[in-house]
Order: C-alpha cells, then structure tokens, then sequence
C-alpha cells in the first residue's frame, strides 16, 4: 500500500511522456494552393467551374452551369501529374507571361490559371488572344481532374 502513491506518479509521467514523444513524430505537412484553373461565363452556354489543386495532392472542383458535374467535389491528384504540371509551366515560360490577355471584345468566357512553384506566384487571365503554348496548358490542367473518382461533398 505504501508503494500506491509513488507507482501512481510514475504511471502519470510515463504516460506524459509517450503524449509528448507521439506529438513531435507526427509531422503535418503545410498544405498549400498551387494549382487553380477557373472558367467563367459567357452569354451563351460556356462551362462554368473551378478546380484546385493542392500540395498534397488534394484537389477540389466546383461546377456552376454548363457542365456534367454540378456543386462541390474533391479528388486526388498525384504528386507525379502535379510536378508535371508544374515543369510544363516552367517550360512554356509561365511566369514570364502577360498578367492578361484580352481585347475589346463581348461575349468570351475567361480562363483564369494561377501557378505556385517553389517561391513564384503568377495569375493569368485569358480573355482573347493568348499564345498557344498558354491554351494547351490550360487544357493539361484541365486534364488531371478525375471525373470517374469525385466525391461529391455534402453542405
């Protein structure tokens, strides 16, 4: 009985210590916004919706009108598709484009693209007349979502 007490306090230090051993070993990974693809709307029947696309993998997509795939979504992306995505940007020379490219014109829909890489940041707004190189990568972009493995989400 005279050992009760001093047994008790070692099980409450012991037990403090695994507490605190198990939260440092447990890293979380900062998830970051590194992939957006927005298309928006026109005055006719253009395709509206956004995804995202995320550090971790994780991906997000939002229809509004003119497409299969109404309301929220999430899927995965893998790391191999995002460091793609991100070397094509590099290679047509993303962040060395125009901000905007448009012209004095109605009726288009926007195509609005923004790349994280490392510590570059760049937004474009495609309106009328981007290069080429800028209208396929939209298109890759537009390829990695996974229509077939959304989850729709609930409100």
């Amino acid at each position: 009985m005279r050992w009760f007490p001093l047994i008790l306090l070692f099980a409450l230090f012991a037990c403090g210590s695994s507490k605190k051993s198990i939260k440092s070993k447990v890293k979380k990974e900062k998830r970051e916004l590194i992939i957006t693809l927005e298309r928006t709307a026109c005055y006719g029947t253009c395709p509206i919706y956004k995804i995202e696309i995320y550090s971790d993998g994780s991906a997000f997509y939002h229809g509004e009108r003119f497409v299969d795939y109404l309301g929220d979504y999430e899927f995965s992306v893998s790391k191999k598709t995002t460091n793609y995505i991100l070397k094509r940007a590099v290679e047509i020379g993303f962040f060395e484009m125009e901000d905007k490219y448009t012209a004095n014109i109605t009726d288009l829909p926007k195509t609005i693209v923004f790349i994280q890489k490392d510590k570059q940041k760049k937004k474009i707004i495609d309106y009328y007349g981007a290069p080429k190189k800028l209208k396929e990568f939209e298109s890759l972009v537009d390829g990695c979502i996974d229509y077939r493995r959304m989850k729709k989400l609930t409100d």
